[in-house]
């Protein structure tokens, strides 16, 4: 920071000798005439991009499990309106986010230290899916983390994702987080690129990405995704109870949005009118 506010006091020491130059230099009989602007003394990094995406390999995964439960489960709309913010996450969502990442198809986003400042965990989902996450459920105590997971459990069941659109399995973004001080840098949009690319390179049909988070719904908007399925918070009802009573803005809707992966020459053996490699989303 000092050495930020030093460098601020140069540059603007030297901007104001240049402008009295100006103003006091003669040039034969014509007045000099420099136009300098702080423009010319902005800084530039010379150590390249921001930041760098890449899939996690095994020796990440821990690190990504520990950083989702800093950047995702403290700041998830879900958790939030449920209830839980400020709430240190429990051992079953160490098990739950490991999971996820242990199954190969994360992608994570790192800063120029390679620090971990964003990760998408994916995941390939079949129509069962649901029962496996009410059985998880059942094997927590009565609370806010039961209340949470069998929340997930009626978002992957109720869409009917699997009958509606005739496939089998599907490409899931599961979970995204992006560290607060790297917010706003077009972060999440890129790991959700990086994972719809993913998803169409490993010949998958369908990609799925359940957004509780307004913002992510703008994303996936913005792709012109289509939202097959929402629910507000305040209509999720269980045992006859609401469920989440502790909703902000503008976090308020869970929606269900999915893509049509169409596959690239290399996949196109039963798709003949598939001639060249399809364009990420932008």
């Amino acid at each position: 920071m000092a050495a930020a506010l030093l460098l601020n006091s140069y540059r603007n020491g030297i901007l104001k000798c240049l402008k009295n130059a100006s103003n006091h230099n003669i040039i034969r009989s014509r007045k000099a005439n420099f136009h300098f602007t702080a423009k010319y003394f902005q800084e530039t990094c010379p150590d390249g991009k921001a930041y760098t995406t890449r899939l996690a390999l095994p020796p990440d995964y821990e690190n990504v499990t520990d950083f989702m439960l800093e950047s995702y489960y403290k700041y998830e709309p879900v958790f939030i309106n449920m209830g839980m913010q400020g709430s240190e996450p429990s051992e079953i969502w160490r098990t739950i986010l490991y999971r996820q990442v242990k199954r190969g198809l994360s992608i994570i986003a790192e800063n120029r230290e390679n620090c971990i400042i964003g990760a998408a965990l994916n995941c390939i989902t079949i129509e069962n899916d649901a029962e496996h996450i009410y059985e998880l459920a059942r094997c927590c105590a009565c609370g806010p983390d039961r209340d949470v997971i069998e929340f997930f459990g009626y978002v992957a069941e109720t869409p009917r994702i699997f009958e509606r659109y005739c496939v089998d399995v599907v490409f899931q973004q599961a979970s995204l987080a992006v560290s607060h001080d790297f917010q706003g840098l077009g972060i999440a949009k890129r790991l959700i690129q990086e994972s719809w690319l993913l998803a169409r390179d490993c010949g998958y049909r369908l990609f799925r990405w359940n957004c509780n988070n307004s913002y992510c719904a703008r994303i996936a908007m913005g792709f012109g995704w289509t939202m097959t399925w929402c629910i507000p918070f305040s209509q999720y009802v269980r045992n006859g109870q609401v469920v989440f009573k502790h909703i902000q803005e503008p976090h308020t809707v869970c929606q269900v949005f999915v893509d049509y992966l169409r596959y690239c020459k290399t996949y196109c053996l039963p798709y003949k009118h598939c001639k060249t490699l399809t364009s990420p989303p932008v």
